[in-house]
């Protein structure tokens, strides 16, 4: 059996940034800052579209680690997973971080951080585009 048609076509489909099935789709949410990134966050979130958030909007080295580790492969597993963490409480924190929040951009890391509390929220900027990483301190 000839697989390079095939192959080909994966190929293509990994080129356009698809993960996991799910095409980018930076004009609904755009990620051009970590401001953006947190806006497109919470609108996927209240699109119910945690898939997204998983499949392009976290930390993609954090995502790929822990589906291959945690669930052997299976993305839907970590979708419900974040699902579950991504509650009414969270969603408020997030939406206080975005409208309250200082921004402070040291390069390719950005941190928002409330007044009122130590928490902060950590993006870094890869080929272009911010992610939300999944940290609670600063990477170096």
């Amino acid at each position: 059996m000839n697989l390079g048609p095939f192959l080909g076509v994966l190929v293509i489909l990994a080129a356009d940034g698809t993960r996991y099935g799910i095409a980018p789709d930076l004009k609904t949410y755009p990620q051009a800052t970590a401001k953006q990134t947190l806006e497109s966050l919470l609108k996927a979130v209240e699109s119910k579209r945690v898939d997204y958030v998983v499949a392009h909007l976290a930390d993609p080295a954090f995502v790929d680690d822990r589906i291959k580790r945690l669930y052997g492969g299976r993305f839907g597993e970590q979708v419900e997973d974040t699902r579950t963490r991504l509650d009414p409480l969270t969603i408020k924190k997030l939406q206080r971080f975005l409208k309250d929040g200082s921004w402070q951009e040291d390069g390719d890391r950005v941190t928002v951080q409330l007044k009122d509390e130590s928490r902060r929220l950590y993006f870094k900027k890869d080929k272009g585009r911010w992610f939300v990483e999944h940290t609670s301190s600063p990477k170096g």
